[in-house]
């Protein structure tokens, strides 16, 4: 990655009001410490709640800001426009329901510093222009969109993994299925459907098999597993049927996403960006690690190092 360097923070956004405000203005405080210049994109679907208005008002007076206005519910289309809108060098996925900690300005100037290709994950991720553009981008799916798109990335250029483990600046109050019901108006068969329209579509981007779903729900009783396992067939052919198709790197995409998260810690990579802060350490929902100690060999050597590598969400 060679050139003039400018970051571009590139969010979507559906009925986040409540949030929205403290997040921009954290991405702000971020983007003023990097010392290049910076913009923020959101590409705002069809919010209900004011936050469509809060964005118009704040685009009419801040300096480096875009509102890209749409009318679809889908995550991955939002992710895709805010990109197409943006210039910037560096892209910098956020989530407009959470608000970042400064120190992620530290992180993002060592990663700029590196002037790589690889993907850089933490609690906030970034990667180049140029490598987004050449493995294709976001694709259109409501659910996935993110893990469909970063697995292409750390199979063609690599990761550099450096999750902090700190918890202000992850979304625990606000989970996946509560920020998904956020793009749901109408009956409860509304908010039924958005339920399998996400599972589909996240089948889709990580490639999971009925088995792997199962697996991130281990501890549910006889009558729920049947039923789980019913939906998710269910989502797993109607995946098949989409226009869009999984890329197939044989196992899920989740799987080969965190063992090269982890494999990127155990090499100490984060320590070309010569930072002395603490060691990273990645945080886990208790299915995830249910999930890992069945799917992946290497889990437990992981799970036993000291420091440790993860540890509970």
């Amino acid at each position: 990655m060679t050139g003039a360097v400018r970051v571009s923070f590139c969010a979507t956004n559906l009925n986040t009001v409540d949030r929205l405000a403290t997040s921009i203005a954290s991405i702000d405080r971020i983007g003023a410490a990097l010392g290049v210049p910076y913009e923020v994109v959101v590409a705002d679907g069809p919010s209900t709640d004011g936050a469509r208005a809060w964005l118009e008002a704040h685009a009419r007076t801040a300096q480096g800001f875009r509102l890209v206005p749409h009318g679809e519910r889908s995550r991955g289309y939002g992710r895709r426009r805010a990109f197409d809108a943006s210039s910037g060098t560096t892209i910098v996925p956020f989530d407009t329901s959470i608000e970042y900690s400064d120190f992620y300005a530290e992180l993002l100037q060592a990663y700029l510093h590196l002037a790589t290709d690889r993907l850089f994950f933490s609690e906030i991720c970034a990667a180049s222009r140029r490598s987004i553009m050449d493995v294709g981008g976001w694709r259109d799916l409501v659910g996935g969109e993110d893990i469909d798109l970063y697995v292409r990335l750390i199979r063609r250029f690599g990761v550099l993994a450096y999750p902090t483990a700190r918890r202000e600046s992850q979304s625990h109050s606000l989970g996946a299925f509560e920020r998904q019901m956020r793009y749901v108006t109408g009956s409860a068969l509304s908010r039924l459907r958005r339920i399998y329209v996400v599972q589909r579509d996240q089948i889709i981007g990580a490639n999971y098999r009925v088995h792997d779903l199962m697996r991130f729900s281990p501890r549910k009783g006889t009558g729920q597993r049947v039923a789980r396992w019913g939906f998710f067939s269910l989502a797993y052919v109607g995946s098949r049927f989409q226009a869009l198709k999984p890329f197939e790197f044989g196992r899920s995409n989740y799987l080969l996403f965190r063992e090269a998260l982890l494999e990127s810690m155990e090499r100490g990579d984060y320590r070309e960006m010569g930072l002395s802060s603490a060691p990273p350490q990645l945080l886990l929902t208790e299915d995830e690690f249910a999930y890992l100690r069945v799917s992946s060999a290497r889990w437990s050597h992981w799970e036993s190092v000291t420091p440790p590598m993860v540890g509970p969400k």
